[in-house]
């Protein structure tokens, strides 16, 4: 499930919606889930060859959207 889920991101489609439609995740799944979240922002960081450069990303984003909401 997990594969596909990115699979389907690379390919474009709503990884959520996509995974949405077979139900509620279990925690299993859920937990490997953000194995591959950490994998992917450690190889981000890797490839940018700046430890930290996707914390330092999510905080920005996550910055400028609780900015534009308190608008």
């Amino acid at each position: 499930m997990v594969a596909e889920v990115l699979l389907e991101a690379v390919m474009g489609v709503d990884a959520v919606a996509w995974r949405d439609q077979f139900g509620a995740i279990p925690p299993e799944e859920a937990l490997v889930h953000n194995f591959v979240l950490w994998l992917l922002a450690d190889l981000f960081d890797d490839l940018v060859e700046q430890p930290g450069a996707t914390d330092l990303l999510m905080r920005e984003t996550f910055g400028s959207m609780a900015a534009t909401s308190e608008q």
